[in-house]
């Protein structure tokens, strides 16, 4: 039998066909996804409030895809961590360390894939200031189950997370924009606790070095990070460069890190008292609140009639760059068409907790009975989580907003094509498929403290209940808890932490 081939008319009806369905079958496939991380996911802070961790952890199992399979081992880790589930905890936070090392390496076909669909088609790498608290969280998991040496170790690497991640994050921003994330490059609080616990092992000038750059970095920075140098970091300081001799380095300390000193002398009066023998240190870590995190805007910019666009990358800054001034952007020029996208922005959020006062009495009743009266321990916000989101979403939102542009026009100019390719149908289907697909990228590790604040007490050996009076940033009273039954040892050092929402 003679077939033949087709007539043209067929053949290009048959082009239109294939173009149109294929444009469709795409667009099932990747609109099944285009919710936005912090909406699929906006259960998992109530059930951690909660204290539902199973639900907590389902929730992850369920709602987190493929391409967020880093945030599916740092969700589960720290609500592990919180579930006193810390062997467990430590293979998730682990196996998101093995992850984000591979992450880190960029991938060409997911970056090219996502000027087609959106950012959530790219595998989430976390930000620096996240990756940089997992030595932390496995630390304390370390610390609880009584395997110190394992802790030590997180210690030295508490250190190096934050400034190898910034280092890769900065070379994917633009110089003028790095600015403010270069400077948290070093950050104060995981420094001071990798001292603590070098000093806790007698590593004294490993603490010491420790210390010394975490004051350097509390002086830099914690008027930027909003944030009050530990009374107690100036007299470890003292303590230590005493006991190996080094005056030298500490009157130049003193003179440098001026705000480290002054912020012990104003807390002398109500702060802790100085370590006695028989006495042991506890270090109370406080953690407050949930991390800032991203929600989804939109924003339209224009496309012009008569322009080729054969540099998108160029029309996509000249674009972000009139942004501020649209009227300006568009004089002269006729509009052929507004692009709409979606954009990530940051909800800023802080701890309910603006101080904490702790005060020790003996869990025993009798000898609570007879006890003297052990001075109150005044908080400090060591760390600002909610503050390092922010500065790193500053740095980065230029580029964001030009990979969204560039993304909106990338579409539109493919709606162009797939009209000259297969008619207006085809045009139709592409601008659908460019508009159902579009969504920001709002990941983030949700279930972060939005701060840190640290209390040090020196007490004498034994068994204490450690009553804690929390204060809002409006002077208001937000309550009392009672961290019962602990054991403080003679010369030595007891970590402990505790969430509040």
């Amino acid at each position: 039998m003679n077939v033949g081939l087709p007539h043209t008319g067929d053949h290009a009806r048959a082009g239109r066909v294939l173009v149109t369905g294929g444009l469709l079958l795409l667009l099932v496939v990747i609109t099944t996804g285009c919710a936005t991380y912090s909406a699929k996911i906006a259960d998992l802070r109530p059930e951690l409030v909660a204290g539902d961790f199973e639900s907590a952890l389902q929730t992850v199992e369920d709602e987190t895809g493929s391409k967020d399979r880093l945030l599916y081992f740092l969700e589960r880790g720290i609500i592990l961590h919180y579930a006193d589930r810390w062997t467990e905890s430590n293979v998730a936070f682990a196996a998101a360390e093995r992850l984000s090392d591979e992450l880190y390496t960029k991938s060409i076909s997911e970056g090219a894939f996502s000027l087609i669909s959106n950012d959530n088609a790219i595998s989430y790498r976390a930000r620096p200031f996240e990756l940089a608290m997992v030595p932390y969280f496995r630390a304390l998991n370390y610390i609880y189950l009584g395997q110190r040496n394992e802790a030590l170790v997180e210690a030295r690497r508490a250190s190096l997370q934050m400034s190898k991640y910034v280092d890769t994050t900065l070379g994917s921003i633009r110089r003028e924009d790095r600015g403010d994330l270069e400077r948290i490059r070093n950050n104060a609080f995981l420094l001071y606790t990798s001292g603590m616990l070098y000093d806790w092992d007698g590593e004294l000038n490993d603490a010491f070095t420790a210390y010394r750059n975490a004051a350097v970095a509390y002086q830099r920075n914690s008027g930027l990070l909003k944030l009050v140098p530990p009374p107690s970091l100036a007299a470890d300081l003292a303590r230590v460069s005493g006991r190996l001799g080094f005056k030298t380095e500490l009157d130049e300390l003193r003179r440098s890190c001026p705000d480290v000193f002054r912020a012990a002398a104003a807390a002398a009066g109500d702060q802790m008292v100085a370590w006695q023998p028989g006495q042991g240190t506890v270090v109370f870590f406080l953690e407050s609140g949930f991390v800032s995190a991203k929600t989804q805007i939109r924003f339209d910019f224009p496309v012009f009639e008569g322009e080729a666009y054969n540099d998108n990358s160029y029309w996509a800054w000249q674009i972000y760059a009139g942004m501020g001034n649209t009227q300006a952007l568009v004089a002269g020029r006729k509009i052929e068409y507004w692009v709409s996208v979606a954009a990530p922005e940051m909800q800023d959020s802080v701890g309910s907790v603006a101080v904490a006062r702790v005060s020790a009495v003996p869990a025993d009743s009798t000898a609570r009975a007879a006890a003297t009266v052990v001075p109150v321990a005044v908080s400090s916000r060591a760390e600002n989580l909610s503050r390092q989101a922010r500065i790193t979403f500053d740095a980065e939102k230029p580029t964001i907003f030009f990979k969204t542009i560039l993304r909106g026009l990338t579409k539109y100019l493919a709606s162009r094509g797939a009209e000259s390719a297969g008619g207006e149908l085809a045009k139709w289907a592409a601008t659908l498929f460019g508009a159902v697909t579009e969504s920001a990228d709002t990941r983030s590790w949700l279930t972060l403290p939005a701060d840190v604040h640290l209390v040090r007490l020196n007490l004498p050996a034994g068994r204490w209940d450690l009553e804690v009076e929390l204060t809002g940033h409006g002077g208001e009273p937000l309550g009392s808890q009672t961290v019962a039954d602990v054991q403080v040892r003679a010369g030595d050092w007891t970590f402990l932490s505790r969430r509040l929402f």
